[in-house]
């Protein structure tokens, strides 16, 4: 799990580190007229690409929510087998 939770912060920081050079102006331009274009292009694509998963979710969560009412007896069963097992009694998990 730790593994996990480091390559995601890894991944997040080298995409931070693309999107920091994309947004990189020249020293010498910092006039707001010539940025404005740039940083508009800039924060509209990863914008439409999050309204775009959003809608992929959304248009996801009805079969998502089947498959969790489907799997949830075996959730149930295998619960109910825990509980026989904590009760000193694994005879009646058969």
């Amino acid at each position: 799990m730790m593994g996990a939770y480091f390559v995601a912060t890894g991944v997040s920081q080298f995409l931070g580190s693309v999107v920091a050079n994309l947004a990189r102006m020249s020293s010498g331009n910092l006039d707001p007229l010539q940025s404005l274009p740039m940083y508009t292009q800039l924060f509209f694509g990863p914008g439409w690409l999050a309204a775009g998963g959003a809608f992929v979710a959304v248009v996801l969560l009805p079969m998502l929510g089947r498959l969790s009412r489907e799997h949830q007896p075996c959730v149930d069963a295998a619960r109910d087998d825990d509980q026989r097992f904590a009760l000193g009694n694994p005879a009646l998990a058969s």
